[in-house]
């Protein structure tokens, strides 16, 4: 009997509905509810991604922003029947990070990832998982939302940087929090948005900054949880940045001129997260390292995120979902056969979500 699935021919690119058969193994066997999609599905179909790879034979999987309800639990793997799990994107090598459970840290690049690289992702009926790799969701009224745990355990990985970063120094109010500092998120993708109401709930403000005036849906996102939106196609942000210092800066862009922006604009003793990749070069060459050096900034990378994030995404979920409406950044709801969504922006588009039962 075969199932429903969405693939694709790396690193060629294009997208399939295809007819593939289950899986065989001794895992949880879980039904799939939805899988999200993001700029990294779009640039594997567009063929733009030349590390992404099938798992055997040449056609891949698509997926790695799932949620799923258990079938089957397989004895005593500590689910059961009807639990809601989400699946973990990239799965351990052999290197000593990856043996500690921070594959996220990998040292040597030999892990795998779910519909990218090395294994098949979550756009199929069913799969079947280890239970090392399932993280579940106790609170059934979020399954809406569930599906942004995948981006939203990188926002908490970012934080958890930042959080470090900011020790190195008195990084604090006078009246020890942090109400006083300004957190500019570059970009308004579903992972900046994620980025921006994270800060918001450790007490920062936040200004979210992009290059063209943004639709009603997300406008009245940011009106509900207080977000500041700068538009630099018709503001300044030279000037903005003397009302309101840039302390802290994350880029979910992946632009060079982004890092240029931050390196000029931020204040001394400054953090700045890189999240973003797209790879774009410079639109002109400029000396980033004096200003680096000379007024103390420290710039970190982050990318992916260990299995407590995964958790602490679901608490976060769990806890604030309703109160931040984070249901309106899901934009779409489509069927599997519905391969447009890959290739086509919608109006307004922020997150699309494809529903499998």
């Amino acid at each position: 009997m075969k199932m429903r699935a969405i693939t694709t021919i790396p690193p060629n690119g294009g997208v399939k509905f295809s007819q593939v058969s289950p899986e065989d193994g001794d895992g949880i066997k879980i039904r799939t509810y939805q899988t999200g999609i993001c700029g990294t599905d779009k640039e594997i179909v567009l063929g733009n991604l030349k590390f992404a790879r099938p798992e055997k034979g040449p056609s891949l999987i698509l997926g790695h922003e799932a949620v799923g309800i258990v079938e089957d639990p397989k004895g005593n793997s500590g689910f059961k029947e009807g639990d809601i799990v989400v699946p973990m994107v990239r799965r351990p090598g052999k290197c000593r990070m990856c043996r500690l459970g921070r594959q996220d840290y990998c040292e040597d690049g030999d892990f795998v990832e779910a519909g990218i690289r090395g294994k098949n992702g979550f756009m199929r009926d069913e799969f079947i998982d280890d239970p090392r790799f399932l993280n579940k969701v106790n609170d059934p009224s979020i399954l809406g939302l569930a599906v942004l745990t995948e981006p939203l355990k990188n926002v908490m990985k970012i934080k958890e940087t930042f959080q470090f970063l900011r020790l190195r120094q008195p990084w604090y109010c006078d009246d020890s929090t942090l109400a006083c500092k300004n957190m500019y998120v570059f970009g308004t993708g579903t992972e900046g948005l994620l980025i921006s109401i994270v800060f918001r709930s450790l007490g920062m403000n936040v200004v979210q900054v992009n290059r063209h005036p943004l639709g009603e849906t997300i406008m009245d996102f940011f009106d509900l949880n207080k977000i500041e939106y700068l538009d630099t196609s018709s503001e300044n942000l030279d000037k903005k940045v003397k009302d309101a210092p840039m302390d802290a800066a994350i880029d979910a862009v992946g632009a060079m001129d982004v890092l240029k922006e931050i390196t000029d604009n931020i204040a001394n003793n400054g953090i700045a997260i890189m999240f973003g990749t797209s790879g774009q070069l410079p639109s002109s060459n400029y000396d980033v390292l004096e200003k680096l050096v000379d007024r103390n900034i420290v710039v970190a990378g982050s990318v992916d995120g260990a299995k407590s994030h995964y958790a602490e995404a679901i608490r976060f979920i769990e806890t604030n979902g309703k109160t931040t409406g984070m249901s309106r950044l899901i934009t779409g709801r489509y069927g599997p056969e519905d391969l447009k969504i890959f290739t086509e922006k919608e109006n307004q588009e922020i997150k699309k979500v494809i529903a499998w039962s």
